[in-house]
Order: C-alpha cells, then sequence, then structure tokens
C-alpha cells in the first residue's frame, strides 16, 4: 500500500477518534468540541506535515504533481506549526474560544486548497484522486465539526 494511502487512512483513524470522543462527552458541548478539535486539527495537519516533510515525492504524486516543488516543504512547515498549536491550546486548556480560532485556521486552509484542488483537477486536468476527495471531503468535515463548534461556543461562559 502507498504511503499517502496509508497516511490518508491515518488521518481518517484520527479525526474518527476525535468524532467518537464528542459524540461520548455530547452531554457536554465545550468538553466534546475539546477533544474533537485537537484531534480533528492534529489529524489532519500534523499528518499532513509528516507527509510533506518526509515523503514529498508521494505526497506530490498523490495530489497529481510530478515533483513536490519547492513550497511543498513550506507547506509542510505551517501544518507542523498547526497540529503543534492545537496540542499546546488543549494541554494548556487556553479556552473553547482558542480551540475555535485554531480549528478555523485549518478549516480556512482546508476550504482554499479544496478550492485550489477543484480548479487544479476541472481546469488544469490533474485528475487525482485528491482533486475530487479533497472539496468533498473539506464540505462534509465542516457540516460535522461546525455544529460542535458553535454549540460549545455558545456554551461557553
Amino acid at each position: 500500500m502507498k504511503i499517502s494511502r496509508v497516511l490518508e487512512m491515518a488521518r481518517f483513524a484520527g479525526a474518527f477518534v476525535g468524532f467518537w470522543l464528542a459524540f461520548k462527552n455530547r452531554s457536554d458541548p465545550t468538553l466534546a468540541f475539546h477533544y474533537l478539535s485537537v484531534w480533528v486539527v492534529a489529524s489532519i495537519a500534523g499528518i499532513a506535515a509528516i507527509e510533506s516533510l518526509f515523503f514529498p515525492k508521494q505526497a506530490a504524486a498523490a495530489s497529481g504533481y510530478s515533483d513536490p516543488g519547492p513550497y511543498q516543504r513550506q507547506s509542510g512547515i505551517n501544518n507542523l506549526a498547526v497540529a503543534i498549536m492545537s496540542l499546546v491550546v488543549f494541554f494548556l486548556h487556553w479556552s473553547t474560544e482558542a480551540e475555535a480560532a485554531i480549528s478555523l485556521v485549518l478549516f480556512i486552509f482546508l476550504s482554499l486548497s479544496a478550492i485550489n484542488h477543484a480548479f487544479s483537477w476541472s481546469r488544469d486536468g490533474n485528475r487525482s484522486w485528491r482533486g475530487f476527495t479533497r472539496p468533498l471531503g473539506t464540505l462534509v468535515l465542516l457540516a460535522a465539526v461546525l455544529p460542535f463548534m458553535f454549540r460549545a461556543l455558545t456554551a461557553a461562559p
């Protein structure tokens, strides 16, 4: 199995753990989002960072590009920073607002990345599996996470 597919499955598994913990703690919206945000952000951004930094050629190929390009490392470092910050916010219990902020940073990036993948898929003819799944997956993720976020924000003191 290709490393990119293994890492993609790890992203799903990490997000799944976050949703499992969120649903398990759904009676406390703040706690539910506390777990969900760190698992989703750390899994998605952290594993994307690992892929970009340690498996750049495989990551580029999975996205339909011939080589990693000079900015892939920079993108990986940014994703690593977001993942680390989500862990800092989680372990230091900064606040629901801080968890929402770091989550929104990831969601804005994913949304813009989804637009880029869709553009590349439709305009450039890049028919990689990520060109289709990234926009669809981003929409599903937003639809699943945002209700937890809004419930937590409205429940926060």
